[in-house]
């Protein structure tokens, strides 16, 4: 038996789960039967997941805000992706109306858990994978519609040897990964470029930390940009691989969407892409790989438009061209924020002075 197929664990399977098909097509799901799609949405926060069957099958759920959303979808091509970062297996899902602006949903599976990889593998196994599509609606979560996709024997190797990697990812020794990375010091910024405006992601972290630990709660972040960069870079649109943006990272306190106080992270794109993606409202950002991503996070709270140098956050990845760059900050980096802030606000407290 060949490896990859060597390394699927045994799992217990979920005996009593409800299947999505014909019967459910075009109607409300029952809260019961459907009881684990609605914790994941309505608890998890998740739009979009793989979902195991009794069968000890795997397919894919994507859930959209209304009925409007899903629009013409049902039209779209559908194929997927995959890659892999550390012992994160990732296979995208491309859903393509337009093929200068298609949407992108990764599903990452980390390989050493045993669950994730019994899924991966047999993601792989199946001859073809159902993707469902699903509505919030007043009465719960519609099934919309489904149709199934499958991969040729070329993309299985190319998706098991990406699997394998991930399996055997050793954390000691260094790794080259699919996207070319460099390293620049924050003074070799442009001031036209710290003073762009963006989208802020505000993320609960207080529940961040609950879950994963503060360690953890920071490699889920840089884990969920790297996902976000692969997807730029390997995006159907020529304009979306050779954008050029950067990544701020800023903490706040603050109300989350349940109106209590907690420890915020902010996670801020510079600039706003709209003429790449054609974005007309916010509601729109969906189709920018990074947002997708983002807005996917359980702790993922709302968005907001601002100015990253007015909050006093600092920027700590970059994407140019396809390559992933890294920021270091050093004193003499870190006079540069703060005169890009005094030249801006001349008359305000300048947080980068603390």
């Amino acid at each position: 038996m060949e490896e990859w197929k060597i390394i699927k664990p045994s799992i217990p399977l979920p005996p009593n789960r409800a299947s999505l098909g014909s019967d459910t097509l075009g109607n409300t799901l029952n809260q019961l039967s459907f009881q684990d799609i609605y914790t994941t949405v309505q608890e998890d926060g998740m739009r979009y997941f793989p979902r195991l069957t009794a069968e000890g099958d795997v397919e894919v759920c994507i859930i959209y805000e209304d009925i409007d959303s899903f629009g013409e979808q049902a039209e779209a091509e559908v194929y997927l992706d995959f890659s892999r970062h550390k012992d994160n297996w990732i296979a995208v899902l491309w859903v393509v109306t337009d093929p200068e602006d298609p949407l992108g949903y990764p599903l990452s599976f980390q390989i050493t858990k045993g669950t994730d990889r019994y899924l991966a593998v047999r993601f792989l196994e199946q001859e073809r994978i159902w993707v469902h599509y699903l509505a919030d609606v007043e009465a719960g979560i519609m099934h919309l519609y489904s149709e199934a996709i499958s991969f040729s024997d070329q993309e299985t190797e190319r998706a098991v040897e990406l699997m394998l990697a991930a399996y055997r990812y050793d954390p000691t020794k260094e790794e080259a990964d699919e996207m070319p990375e460099t390293t620049i010091y924050g003074e070799k910024l442009e001031l036209s470029r710290l003073r762009e405006k963006g989208f802020s992601f505000y993320f609960d972290y207080r529940l961040m930390e609950n879950r994963f630990g503060e360690e953890g709660a920071r490699e889920l972040v840089m884990s969920t940009i790297f996902r976000a960069f692969w997807m730029m870079r390997r995006h159907p649109n020529p304009q979306a691989r050779k954008a050029k943006l950067l990544l701020w990272i800023g903490e706040k306190i603050g109300k989350n969407r349940a109106d209590e106080e907690t420890h915020l992270l902010v996670v801020t794109m510079t600039p706003q892409l709209l003429d790449v993606y054609q974005v007309v409202n916010l509601s729109e950002l969906e189709a920018n790989p990074l947002a997708t991503t983002l807005m996917a996070l359980t702790e993922y709270q709302y968005l907001e438009e601002e100015t990253p140098l007015e909050s006093g956050y600092i920027p700590i990845a970059g994407y140019e061209n396809g390559t992933l760059v890294h920021i270091e900050w050093r004193e003499t980096s870190l006079f540069r924020l703060d005169q890009a802030f005094a030249d801006e606000y001349p008359h305000r407290h300048n947080p980068y002075r603390a």
